[in-house]
């Protein structure tokens, strides 16, 4: 299923999307559950990250698409944003907030099905899941690809990820259990870490890609060795 937001005031084209949405999922068999929204203010309050595609109209009262599209990225980097407009000039502006595309209104069905097929391949060519976490006073939705790894100290976590830290509340081992199958280990009480990221090890040091250390624990040795082994030899 692919959970899509229309944000689109004109409520004919809201119409026409939903029923395009409807009328994909009847012929391809790829549900596509869409919720539709009158405004960006509207979307953007208490933003939760549960979306993975969003129809967005450039020109819409109280915010515009564009500069809703700039507040949407500061929430969630990864939902793939396709700008509805009526002048193809304005959709070329989305590139600065890594848009997918845009289609030009009217929207017909054939335009439609094209882009549903680019935004499908997208979304299956992401690696990996992805997890939502709430932090910093929002929701975010990070692929677990992204994170490098992850550390606790007094039941505060922290995500170490390619676009900064994320602080947040809870246990690791509860991180573990869901990570689990991720090919994610640990070196120590203190950290988890995504054997992705791991270019070698020396003597109680784990060395990550970007030359960070993180400490081995005696009583975690063998067994994350062991992990960075098999996940290495499953690389070759």
């Amino acid at each position: 299923m692919i959970r899509v937001a229309i944000v689109e005031d004109e409520r004919d084209v809201q119409k026409a999307l939903c029923g395009l949405c409807e009328r994909y999922t009847n012929e391809s068999g790829e549900s596509l559950n869409a919720r539709t929204f009158d405004n960006a203010v509207t979307f953007l309050t208490d933003y939760k990250s549960d979306f993975d595609l969003v129809f967005l109209d450039i020109e819409m009262p109280y915010l515009d698409g564009m500069t809703a599209a700039g507040k949407l990225r500061e929430l969630d980097p990864y939902v793939l944003i396709v700008f509805v407009t009526n002048m193809q000039q304005y959709a070329i502006k989305g590139y600065a907030v890594n848009a997918l595309d845009f289609i030009i209104k009217p929207i017909n069905y054939f335009g439609f099905s094209t882009l549903m097929s680019k935004v499908r391949r997208v979304l299956s060519a992401k690696e990996g899941k992805e997890i939502v976490i709430s932090a910093n006073g929002s929701i975010r939705r990070i692929p677990v690809t992204r994170i490098s790894y992850i550390e606790v100290a007094r039941h505060r976590l922290t995500y170490h990820t390619e676009e900064g830290t994320l602080e947040t509340w809870g246990n690791l081992n509860d991180v573990e259990n869901e990570l689990s199958c991720e090919l994610f280990s640990r070196c120590n009480a203190c950290y988890l870490v995504n054997l992705r990221y791991v270019s070698g090890i020396k003597g109680d040091d784990v060395i990550l890609s970007d030359g960070e250390k993180l400490r081995i624990s005696h009583l975690k040795r063998k067994a994350f060795v062991a992990d960075v082994a098999a996940y290495l030899g499953r690389r070759r």
